[in-house]
């Protein structure tokens, strides 16, 4: 039988509207039907920032011929924001090919940006375009988010596709947030250690409040004043996360607070009496972060386990060889590099005769392979979603959790190695 859905374009982009045969192009590779089913059917709605009015070649007189050209979108170069979503969206039409017998309604909204978009959301709103919705995927990007799950009342799940922020779930039952937030990551590694390393020698090192000083020209004068700029880095909340956790009043455990940058020296922090140095750097800072690699590593401690943010995955300005020298540990929510993603890039150019920015496109796939399955098992997903089992889609674990105060957060999070010329999963 096919997906069949129904595009229901309120916002969406002109060249959508203008020919029918290029909508025709993005929906026939997936052998979906232009139509709309009235009955026994999902409903799935997008806000997304295709901002339509900043790609002049959408509004050319031979747009026709030119979106017949199966190489549209990678020989034209359109606005950021209208790659993203297109990716997006795609990556989740690709998605559909899972749910040949189902019935699914889409509405796609372009929201455009900035105050334009704030208004769009609001005239959705108020004309109850969602309110019989399933799953409501968007808006991307942060304020958009909060604007909308803010003035949205009714018991419908939304999605935050990106945002890793602390308080995007909060005071919001119904929003469900795709990326584990980094508290939840940071307190996992935590216990991870303190189950492995009680016996060992613990260093966490972190940048403290940082002064910065610097000249500013006095007005109407030639003479200058000292100013001094206080800089409060990330990286002291996160080590709370793991002041909170650990039993700080072990003997073997020390705290060194950086204020500035770089670090003078470390060597003479660790032990040399044959305790397993463990280091923890809770900082997302490149520059900080690559400098007390470097300095950890002409140590030359070979039992030596540093222990660091996600970010860490995808270092590649540091050698393979000195990260698996250090045994660079950190969490994730995902495989740094699965299989299934070299499959999906195929299936996904295939389809739209184009390669994506893989971590839009991806995610889009992810979100419709994991919540249209809930949504047929269950016919709901806020009420049953806690009892869905973890799952793994293109390497990426979901297993959502209510927070205590508002809604659902992605709590499956894994701790990886640098092993082998390649990533050893610890738990």
């Amino acid at each position: 039988m096919g997906v069949r859905i129904y595009i229901y374009i309120v916002f969406i982009i002109p060249f959508l509207l203008a020919s029918q045969s290029s909508l025709d192009l993005i929906l026939s590779n997936d052998k979906i039907k232009n139509q709309r089913i009235f009955s026994n059917d999902y409903h799935i709605a997008f806000l997304l920032p295709f901002c339509s009015e900043k790609n002049d070649i959408l509004f050319s007189g031979e747009l026709d011929s030119l979106i017949a050209n199966p190489d549209f979108l990678t020989e034209y170069n359109l606005y950021k924001k209208t790659k993203i979503s297109i990716d997006f969206y795609l990556g989740f039409l690709l998605s559909l090919k899972q749910f040949s017998d189902e019935k699914i309604n889409i509405s796609v909204f372009d929201i455009k940006e900035g105050d334009t978009s704030k208004n769009i959301l609001k005239d959705i709103v108020d004309k109850k375009n969602l309110n019989k919705a399933d799953l409501i995927v968007g808006p991307l990007y942060r304020d958009n988010f909060m604007f909308f799950s803010n003035i949205f009342d009714k018991k419908i799940p939304i999605i935050s596709p990106f945002s890793k922020k602390e308080y995007i779930a909060n005071d919001n039952e119904n929003v469900f947030q795709i990326t584990p937030i980094n508290s939840s990551q940071l307190s996992f590694l935590s216990k991870f250690i303190l189950n492995n390393h009680i016996d060992d020698n613990i260093i966490l090192i972190h940048r403290d409040t940082i002064l910065e000083s610097s000249k500013k020209l006095i007005p109407e004068t030639d003479q200058f004043e000292i100013v001094i700029d206080t800089l409060i880095p990330k990286d002291i909340g996160y080590s709370l996360i793991f002041l909170n956790e650990m039993d700080t009043i072990l003997s073997n455990f020390k705290q060194i607070k950086v204020k500035s940058n770089v670090i003078d020296s470390i060597h003479h922090q660790l032990d040399t009496l044959g305790m397993k140095n463990v280091i923890i750097i809770p900082s997302e800072d490149n520059v900080f972060v690559t400098d007390l690699l470097s300095k950890l590593h002409a140590c030359r401690d070979t039992s030596m386990v540093v222990y660091c943010m996600n970010n860490s995955s995808s270092f590649d300005h540091i050698s393979i060889y000195d990260l698996m020298d250090m045994q660079l540990t950190f969490p994730l929510n995902k495989l740094p590099y699965d299989k299934d993603v070299d499959n999906f890039i195929i299936n996904y150019y295939h389809s739209y005769n184009y390669i994506p920015k893989l971590k839009y496109a991806s995610v889009g796939y992810e979100i419709g392979s994991y919540f249209i399955p809930l949504l047929i098992r269950y016919g709901d997903i806020i009420n049953n979603v806690e009892n869905y089992e973890l799952q793994t889609i293109l390497g990426t674990d979901y297993d959502f959790r209510k927070t205590l105060d508002g809604g659902y957060v992605n709590q499956a999070i894994s701790i990886f190695r640098y092993h082998d010329f390649g990533y050893l999963k610890l738990d």
